[in-house]
């Protein structure tokens, strides 16, 4: 006889999450080679001077051409795995800039991971109270209370907050 398959582990709840994305469209209105900075202009004409260290991107640069802007801010909620080992809090951060060829920009990114403890759950006002690493407790309203039967008191969850700000010369128009 076969052997028999091993019995899958269903997770009910793998991660919920939400995504914020604000897009600008704008112009560059003044390069400072020498300085290393370019200013922005957005579309209701308020100005942002940044530095550009990335001499790529600071040669592409020209009064007049347009930019696009990406402001991203994403939270992801799920539940720690049994056995998972990881830090109570993370952060991490990074930088990417564009390579000779490609479309100039840049972008910037932070995340940060926190593991919290679930030690409470009130399905009739939708709230949750999280322990956090600190010791400290937070309620929390909860989006979407069909996600409470996935969890317990005593389940701990990681939360990620990441956000992103993504800057490129893109002659797209519009969107």
């Amino acid at each position: 006889m076969p052997p028999a398959a091993p019995a899958q582990s269903h997770e009910h709840l793998a991660g919920i999450g939400s995504a914020t994305v604000v897009t600008i469209h704008g112009k560059i209105v003044a390069v400072d080679r020498t300085k290393k900075l370019v200013t922005l202009e957005g579309p209701s004409g308020k100005k942002v001077t940044l530095e550009v260290k990335n001499p790529y991107n600071l040669e592409a640069a020209k009064p007049g051409e347009p930019f696009v802007a990406r402001f991203y801010e994403i939270v992801t909620i799920r539940k720690k795995r049994p056995g998972e080992t990881i830090p109570a809090v993370a952060l991490d951060e990074g930088i990417v800039s564009a390579a000779p060829g490609q479309t100039p920009g840049a972008a910037v990114g932070r995340s940060v991971r926190v593991v919290a403890t679930i030690v409470a759950i009130n399905k009739t006002k939708k709230t949750v109270d999280l322990q956090g690493p600190n010791g400290v407790v937070e309620t929390v309203n909860v989006a979407n209370p069909t996600n409470l039967k996935h969890v317990k008191v005593g389940n701990d969850i990681v939360i990620t907050l990441t956000k992103v700000t993504a800057i490129s010369l893109d002659k797209e128009t519009g969107t």
